[in-house]
């Protein structure tokens, strides 16, 4: 892809404070709760960002309100964004974001630990409520290496989870599969594809051979 490729990417999509060299590749710049909450949020939306508020209105002594709008931004398609909700599922199914899983409901996420386990992340999401839960020391020295996002951060994902579905039992439980992604068994395993990301050829070849499903 080239890195002015992935800097002008990350540039037009709304990241700051880009490094521009390749440690690009490893996240190398920083990024705060409340920024990760805005980025993360494309996925669940099906490819719009939403602008996280702090305050959704405010009321004076005389009654009178003033409202606050959030910006959202197209960013990409609903069906490119459903592949990656997809791989992000995998993470709590069976990666290392298993310590996020609760029962009775698709979630969605990745983890993350920087070196020498400075900070814990858990970015996670279900169709209706996001959630990011992040473990650090404040004067940025290491935790213990036991404390990764998957050991640290995802279990307070499931603990707020959990409790926010006794709250809201009308909560939605799956995602949506939208127009445009096709989907066919391979070893087993329903993928998911598009034409814009479409099965690698060698799987495409097999399947066609044998007859495989696809709506």
């Amino acid at each position: 892809m080239g890195l002015d490729s992935v800097y002008n990417a990350f540039k037009k999509d709304g990241f700051e404070n880009l490094s521009m060299d390749l440690s690009i590749a490893l996240g190398t710049f920083g990024i705060s709760p409340l920024e990760f909450s805005s980025f993360y949020s494309m996925f669940p939306n099906y490819g719009v960002k939403v602008e996280p508020l702090l305050v959704k209105k405010v009321v004076n002594r005389n009654g009178e309100e003033k409202s606050y709008l959030t910006k959202t931004q197209t960013i990409t398609s609903e069906k490119q964004s459903f592949l990656m909700v997809d791989m992000l599922k995998e993470v709590v199914k069976r990666g290392t974001g298993r310590s996020a899983y609760v029962e009775g409901i698709e979630i969605a996420g990745k983890t993350g630990t920087t070196n020498n386990n400075i900070d814990a992340w858990f970015c996670g999401f279900s169709p209706d409520i996001e959630v990011l839960t992040w473990y650090g020391n404040d004067n940025n020295t290491p935790m213990r290496k036991s404390e990764t996002g998957g050991r640290a951060a995802a279990p307070a994902f499931k603990h707020f989870m959990t409790k926010y579905l006794e709250l809201h039992p009308e909560t939605t439980r799956e995602f949506k599969v939208p127009e445009g992604v096709n989907a066919r068994k391979v070893d087993g395993v329903m993928e998911y594809f598009t034409d814009v990301s479409p099965l690698p050829k060698s799987s495409a070849k097999e399947l066609k051979e044998e007859g495989g499903l696809i709506f």
